[in-house]
């Protein structure tokens, strides 16, 4: 039975590709690879499909706001209060970044104008491969008005063959909106990232509301690995973990994982680190083991603390 499954999926992925063939996607750039094979190969395309919106949440419950009653083309039931957290940007950055080198085609990032805040850092993209460079940022005040204009902005910037990719904050979204966005994509062949904040209790993927994306992820942070580089002060963090839930995708099944962004400007060693997926450029993400609870050691083999001749204190094991 599981041969029999992975020929189906496979076989999900070749119609999808035979279907997106005709649907405005460029000839060789019909997906995005995360650079992780266990990834990649789960996905049916290969990675992210280009000509296409991939959905990716925030589970970082803490930004939440009261609903509004506008009543517009799109559906505006809430606006931003914080914006996003910080792990979910970070990856979305990463994913640009990959973009922004794949398709020679400069990023559209699309997010609330918060006053006294400012949730986008070139240094901090730049850590994660995102060049300034060829980086547009469009800030739309956080107003009643920001749902309706910040879809109005991605959908145009989504038809446009010259955009790479598009990265959009919007909290809350309908399913006539996100096809929209969905054709949009398919006609410019382009590629969308639709950041949102999880809905609360979304524990459940069948409970979240319905979108035409292609896949949905979501993202929340993992303690850091260890700063094992000679340059870095002892007990600070080293490279960033996510788990990446991918809660949908057309033709696939759901998945999760454990990855760490490895940067090229740091450790370069990411083969014969443990638990780290070998085989993978210095510069991206990678697989790492996932965290387990340790077993209680039994009371024969903890330390204790006993006083030395001087008063110092000495630990040994029994």
């Amino acid at each position: 039975m599981p041969a029999e499954d992975d020929i189906l999926q496979r076989l999900r992925g070749r119609i999808a590709a035979i279907e997106r063939a005709g649907n405005g996607t460029r000839a060789g750039r019909a997906c995005l690879p995360l650079g992780v094979s266990a990834i990649d190969d789960h996905l049916p395309w290969g990675g992210l499909a280009t000509g296409a919106v991939h959905e990716i949440l925030d589970s970082d419950d803490s930004n939440r706001t009261k609903p509004t009653e506008n009543k517009t083309k799109y559906a505006v039931r809430k606006r931003f209060a914080e914006g996003l957290g910080g792990p979910v940007t970070a990856f979305a950055a990463a994913l640009a970044g990959q973009a922004q080198k794949a398709r020679a085609a400069p990023v559209i990032w699309i997010a609330p104008r918060i006053p006294e805040r400012e949730s986008l850092y070139g240094p901090g993209l730049q850590e994660f491969g995102l060049d300034p460079a060829d980086l547009i940022i469009v800030r739309i005040p956080s107003d009643s008005d920001f749902t309706r204009t910040a879809l109005w902005a991605m959908e145009e910037a989504l038809r446009a063959p010259a955009i790479g990719l598009v990265c959009a904050e919007i909290e809350e979204i309908d399913l006539t909106s996100s096809r929209r966005l969905q054709l949009a994509a398919e006609t410019g062949g382009g590629l969308g990232l639709l950041l949102r904040p999880a809905p609360r209790n979304s524990l459940d993927e069948n409970a979240l509301p319905p979108t035409a994306s292609v896949s949905r992820w979501r993202i929340s942070a993992l303690p850091g690995a260890p700063a094992d580089a000679p340059w870095l002060p002892e007990r600070l963090p080293g490279q960033p973990r996510w788990k990446a839930e991918l809660l949908r995708v057309r033709g696939g099944r759901p998945k999760t994982w454990q990855l760490e962004w490895r940067n090229d400007g740091h450790d370069t060693d990411t083969g014969s680190r443990p638990g780290h997926d070998s085989g993978k450029t210095a510069s991206g993400f990678t697989l790492v083991s996932p965290l387990r609870d340790r077993p209680v050691l039994p009371e024969t083999a903890r330390p204790t603390v006993s006083r030395g001749p001087h008063g110092k204190r000495q630990a040994r094991t029994g």
